[in-house]
């Protein structure tokens, strides 16, 4: 009878562990994907140009213009050029970032990373 209270509690104890280790490392998962960079390529130089060129900016039209313009130059497009979903969630991300007065040029990337994963997460 003690034996089997023991083999139930050792049971229960390692069922415990893998419980939180498996939330442990979903919860880090989720935590680590905000930070990531935009998975296509050129993206990672869109997202710095865009805080170089148009970081400054305050007036949300003229971001959003601002980062249109370098998205098409980086990325080789010409104005008239429809935008990949890819390319309109860089853009929504970079206007609608968090932004402080110690912005700087990481920062502001790694503000529009992690708005950019708020907005395409829900869509996966």
């Amino acid at each position: 009878m003690i034996v089997m209270e023991k083999h139930m509690k050792i049971k229960n104890i390692v069922l415990a562990g893998i419980i939180s280790l498996v939330f442990s490392v979903h919860a880090s998962d989720k935590q680590n994907i905000k930070r990531d960079p935009i998975p296509y390529l050129g993206y990672d130089a869109v997202t710095s140009n865009m805080c170089i060129d148009a970081g400054g900016l305050t007036d949300p039209v003229e971001m959003r213009k601002k980062a249109t313009e370098t998205l098409l130059m980086i990325l080789h497009k010409q104005p008239g050029d429809k935008l990949s979903k890819q390319s309109e969630d860089t853009i929504e991300a970079f206007v609608t970032r968090t932004r402080s007065s110690s912005d700087d040029i990481s920062k502001c990337q790694f503000s529009v990373y992690e708005r950019y994963w708020e907005i395409v997460q829900p869509n996966k």
